[in-house]
């Protein structure tokens, strides 16, 4: 045997042992489930850690609703307020997340949801909008009041001298009230009414930076139903604002969202989601959990997705129902220890939407839709990556039984006085990430079978010719021995 036949022989039997381990390897393996593997191991350099690293990034949307009666409100002339939507507000969000140590169960990063903050004319409703004047109500001596409501009367005595000079209603520009928005009476205040900051600003306090250093489990050993399930958010496994609820919670048997047991961190989730399965997430502006309930199976990017609607789980019980004495109508929860200024505070979706507050006595000009105000995240269940998201939050003042204050502010009396609410909406995936999920949900189940019909030629091929260069035949001469003979 010559040595480039010997050549030939090892070369072919080589590739087709290959194939054929290749053939029955694939036939105990799922291509799918191995990357899905992979990607819950979650290791530095991967695409999908790359894309997570320098998330989140997308657009803020803001509405605020301008009074347009005030002066009749306050006269006595109307006795619903008339507001008009203004918005939306946008702004161009990007974030990152700042890995702090890894191993090959758990990930402690840090996230900056608002590194980088700009104003985006193009999809603002006006190039202008933040020069546009509008009304609103004064929120900083709204709350201030709502606060002081059940203290001693002399208290208010002293609030109604201190605040002589403040009027229930402010005219001012949009950028005024959502980056600038001081009042000279807050100096004074401050005084009596403890944690009142100077600016009050929406955007400016909504948009600070927050502390939020997250430990999730990752890899194999966590199982893959727990991928970035959080372990611990700044050190501890409930958010310290709700401290007072978690001690009344320890008490009873009543379920209340404020601890992280089984909640994500809301940037990823586990791959392979079954339909039909609930999650609680993080709401860190809220500080509390929130459940994101599965809805429907949707179509997205050509891909199924499910749709999941975000608000209020159904087994809360009432632990976030009050806010400092003020009882709230479903629907609402209260955020005054989450927010500035420590006053009474509730955030609800858009437009009170889904609430039982009957918003149409107090009200004019709201709409509340399912579709402009529904908080939802599209997920493709494969990959477990958000496709879409879409967060949209109102928050509010309630205001108690103002009696013991001024004329014009027993006006609010019973009233929920709505600030602001806002839209945040992910930007498109990068097309890098859009053709891994394409590649692992489309292609792969596919390409499997086909790459094991391959594996199967290929290693019948190799045999054959090795067959033919052991017995120094040609094709030829297998043709006329059997086909010929056959005839």
């Amino acid at each position: 045997m010559t040595a480039n036949r010997r050549g030939k022989l090892i070369t072919l039997s080589i590739v087709g042992t290959t194939a054929t381990l290749l053939f029955f390897i694939s036939l105990n393996v799922d291509y799918q489930w191995e990357l899905a593997k992979e990607h819950v191991r979650f290791r530095s350099g991967m695409p999908s850690q790359a894309n997570w690293i320098t998330s989140p990034y997308g657009r803020l949307k803001v509405y605020l609703f301008n009074v347009t009666n005030s002066a009749e409100f306050l006269n006595g002339t109307d006795t619903r307020l008339k507001v008009q939507q203004v918005g939306p507000i946008a702004y161009a969000i990007k974030g990152h997340n700042d890995i702090k140590h890894q191993s090959h169960d758990t990930l402690t990063y840090r996230k900056i949801r608002y590194g980088e903050t700009s104003f985006d004319p193009e999809a603002s409703c006006s190039p202008d909008i933040l020069n546009q004047t509008i009304i609103l109500p004064n929120l900083v001596l709204l709350g201030a009041a709502a606060k002081l409501h059940d203290w001693v009367f002399l208290v208010r005595h002293a609030f109604n001298a201190i605040t002589i000079n403040e009027t229930p209603f402010l005219t001012n520009s949009i950028n005024y009230f959502l980056w600038d928005f001081k009042v000279p009476a807050l100096n004074m205040l401050s005084k009596y009414v403890p944690n009142i900051v100077a600016n009050c600003g929406m955007l400016y306090n909504a948009l600070r930076e927050k502390n939020e250093e997250y430990n999730v489990r990752i890899g194999l050993d966590n199982g893959m139903d727990n991928f970035f399930r959080v372990n611990t958010l700044n050190n501890k496994t409930f958010f310290p604002e709700r401290i007072a609820q978690l001690k009344r919670d320890r008490r009873s048997n009543d379920y209340c969202p404020i601890k992280l047991d089984n909640a994500f961190d809301n940037s990823l989730f586990p791959p392979n989601v079954p339909e039909g399965r609930d999650f609680n997430i993080v709401a860190i502006e809220s500080c509390r959990t929130l459940k994101m309930k599965y809805d429907q199976i949707v179509e997205y990017m050509g891909l199924k997705s499910y749709r999941y609607t975000i608000g209020e789980s159904g087994d809360s019980s009432g632990c976030l129902d009050y806010t400092m004495g003020i009882k709230l109508p479903k629907g609402l929860f209260d955020v005054s220890k989450c927010l500035i200024n420590d006053v009474p505070s509730a955030f609800s979706a858009p437009h009170f939407y889904g609430t039982e507050y009957n918003y149409s006595a107090h009200y004019e000009g709201l709409n509340p839709n399912k579709e402009e105000h529904e908080a939802h995240i599209i997920l493709e269940p494969v990959t477990g990556i958000p496709v879409e998201e879409k967060y949209r939050f109102q928050s509010n003042i309630p205001m108690p039984d103002m009696r013991g204050y001024n004329r014009e502010l027993q006006k609010f009396s019973n009233k929920i006085i709505p600030s602001f609410w806002y839209e945040y909406d992910l930007d498109d995936l990068p097309s890098i990430i859009q053709f891994l999920i394409k590649f692992n949900v489309k292609i792969v189940p596919v390409l499997q079978p086909i790459l094991m019909a391959l594996f199967v030629i290929l290693a019948l091929y190799c045999y054959l010719k090795i067959y033919l260069l052991v017995k120094q035949l040609t094709l030829r001469d297998i043709y006329q021995k059997y086909c010929k003979h056959s005839k």
